[in-house]
């Protein structure tokens, strides 16, 4: 966690972005996880690149934005393919690299993902201003 963090703010990016918090989150052996990237085709040819936790020997993937066990899928004209990618921490977020494909997932997009989520004082604090 960083240092300067503030005492009570909610859960930081650093402490969501590890294969451990996913196979303890999802209920999977860390052995079987590595981190890649879904390219989906769309029957349009509209491509869309997303961030992701591998399962390996499975046929499913762990979404990181959407926080869920999502299924690769090749119906209705879509084609999905998975690419284990190297991950690395950058200014602002994690980019995510398989050979010619990258995905950047920001430091905010992954903790507005999961701030409601994971339980933390600033997100109890928000909640008493609620009474």
């Amino acid at each position: 966690m960083e240092k300067n963090k503030k005492k009570g703010a909610g859960i930081s990016a650093e402490e969501i972005m590890s294969l451990e918090f996913f196979a303890n989150r999802f209920g999977i052996k860390k052995k079987l996880l590595s981190w890649g990237l879904i390219v989906a085709q769309n029957e349009d040819a509209e491509v869309t690149t997303s961030a992701a936790v591998l399962i390996k020997g499975s046929n499913l993937f762990i979404d990181i934005v959407n926080d869920q066990l999502s299924p690769m899928m090749n119906i209705c004209g879509c084609r999905c393919s998975s690419f284990i990618a190297t991950f690395n921490r950058v200014k602002g977020g994690y980019k995510f690299v398989a050979g010619d494909e990258s995905k950047f997932l920001s430091d905010m997009s992954i903790e507005n993902a999961y701030r409601s989520k994971i339980y933390s004082a600033s997100l109890e604090e928000d909640a008493k201003k609620l009474k």
